[in-house]
């Protein structure tokens, strides 16, 4: 069986042990040593976080070189080096069932030619998954405690000033702010706005023309009228969901 290596660390991690490029890939040659599995070619992001697939040019490399064929198992050192997004492993393990090739890794014995290999698969993408949702939801909180202590979390909103590390009213904005409300109060629509401080000669922070998503992020309590865009993340799954349903 011909196998590929696939390693990954993001720049945080390269400063911790266990999980260097290096250390990785003598675990997945000891591995495929062990197995009896060729080990034709290590493919490797360094410095580049999971998150953004197409940021990864290993990645990208890997899905290729699987899609060329000739390939049978990708081994990896485990699970996260790949992602901790639970819908990027699963597409991905169909994509591999797809080409007949196998996923392995070292640490957490996983092994997707078999049923058992599969369960412990899943669970493992269920797990990441968790995680990373636990991450973004205390991050979340603790962002809102700082905005609602005045610390300043991110870019500095429109109608504030930076001083250290509390937000200050900056009173010129502040008077646009009031002015965008009591005309959406008013029963005025973006539209309506967009063109009142235009043709005021009232321009933005950044010395330009307002616009309609500029101005809605002023109003206190603004209720849209149409439905949410769909994003390219939410059609390419609706595509998805289609295609293996």
């Amino acid at each position: 069986m011909k196998a590929i290596g696939y390693i990954r660390v993001s720049t945080e991690e390269q400063a911790q042990r266990g999980i260097s490029l290096e250390n990785q890939a003598e675990r997945i040659r000891g591995y495929a040593e062990y197995r009896g599995i060729e080990l034709v070619a290590e493919i490797e992001d360094a410095g580049v976080s999971g998150g953004i697939n197409l940021a990864r040019e290993g990645f990208i490399e890997l899905l290729n070189r699987v899609e060329a064929g000739g390939i049978d198992v990708i081994v990896l050192y485990s699970l996260e080096r790949l992602s901790r997004d639970m819908l990027t492993l699963l597409a991905l393990e169909r994509l591999l069932d797809e080409y007949d090739v196998e996923l392995h890794t070292v640490e957490g014995q996983i092994d997707t030619s078999t049923p058992d290999g599969f369960m412990n698969f899943a669970m493992k993408a269920f797990l990441g998954e968790m995680e990373r949702r636990q991450v973004k939801h205390r991050t979340k909180k603790a962002m809102e405690h700082k905005r609602s202590h005045g610390q300043v979390v991110g870019s500095v909103p429109y109608g504030f000033i930076r001083e250290g590390k509390d937000l200050i009213p900056n009173l010129p904005e502040q008077a646009v702010v009031r002015t965008v409300n009591e005309l959406y109060q008013g029963g005025r629509r973006l539209v309506d706005i967009v063109a009142h401080l235009n043709n005021q000669g009232i321009v933005t922070r950044d010395g330009k023309a307002w616009t309609p998503q500029q101005v809605k992020r002023l109003i206190s309590g603004y209720r849209g009228s149409f439905k949410k865009s769909q994003t390219k993340i939410a059609t390419a799954t609706r595509t998805f969901i289609e295609a293996i349903a």
